[in-house]
Parts: C-alpha cells; sequence; structure tokens
C-alpha cells in the first residue's frame, strides 16, 4: 500500500493547480464571449459612437465609442471599479470580483492600468501567482495566463 500512495500521490497532488488553471480559463472564454455578444450587440444596433450601452440578459452593459464593454471608463484608464462593473455586467454569473479585499473562493481583484483591466485569480485571501486575465477596452482582446 505504501509503494503504490508513493507512486500515486504525485499524480493526486498537482490538481489544484490544474483545476486554477481551468477555473481561470473557463472564466476568461465566458468574459470573451460576452464582450463579442455585447460588441456585436452594438454593431446590430447601428454602430454608433453615441450608442454608450447595450442589455445583455436584462443587465445594461457600458460601452466605450468603439462599442466594446468598459464599465464606463470611455476606452482610457480604467480604474478598478470600473474593471469590476465590466466583469459582473458582462458575465451573468460572475465569480466575486472586486476593488479590494477576496473573500469568496474563487475570486478576482480587478485593477485597471492604460487601456486594460487585470483580474488576478485568489483563493480566498490568497493570490494565485500567474493566473490573471487581461481585457484591452480598446480592442476587446481577453487573455488568460
Amino acid at each position: 500500500i505504501g509503494i503504490l500512495a508513493a507512486a500515486a500521490l504525485p499524480r493526486f497532488a498537482n490538481l489544484s493547480g490544474q483545476a486554477q488553471i481551468a477555473a481561470n480559463q473557463g472564466t476568461a472564454g465566458a468574459l470573451r464571449s460576452a464582450v463579442g455578444i455585447a460588441h456585436a450587440a452594438w454593431i446590430a444596433a447601428g454602430a454608433s459612437s453615441s450608442a454608450s450601452t447595450v442589455t445583455l440578459d436584462a443587465q445594461g452593459v457600458a460601452l466605450n465609442s468603439t462599442g466594446w464593454p468598459d464599465g464606463g471608463a470611455n476606452g482610457v484608464n480604467p480604474d478598478a471599479s470600473q474593471c469590476v462593473t465590466v466583469m459582473t455586467t458582462a458575465l451573468v454569473s460572475a465569480p466575486q470580483t472586486v476593488s479590494s479585499g477576496c473573500t469568496d473562493t474563487p475570486c478576482y481583484l480587478a485593477s485597471g492600468s492604460g487601456s486594460s483591466c487585470l483580474y488576478q485569480l485568489y483563493s480566498g485571501t490568497t493570490s494565485i501567482t500567474g493566473r490573471t486575465i487581461t481585457y484591452n477596452l480598446s480592442t476587446g482582446a481577453v487573455a488568460a495566463t
């Protein structure tokens, strides 16, 4: 039994890391889809720079002048609260996304810089190093690491 445990334990020890990767990639994929749907709704409505919101699942999503969700940041220099708004309005069942003090698992701590929002994955109050989602408000690009 000891030999079997010694051989099997390393295979199961890394499952939490793989689960974190999968959760992060799944959330990034959902955000990518929601951003694309919001942009498509903006185009379908006439692609007007004056259209500042679209409604997805009875939720208003704020858009910038090029039709990308921006949480009211007008496409540049989003602050953490605007990045929180992007995630929580674009995703119907968004994971807890906050500008400070993660408490749920999983949780994303949001920050803004330049024309991007950065979402750092947390497990409770512990940051999961290297597990982030970046959303570019200018291009609609969503990337996960």
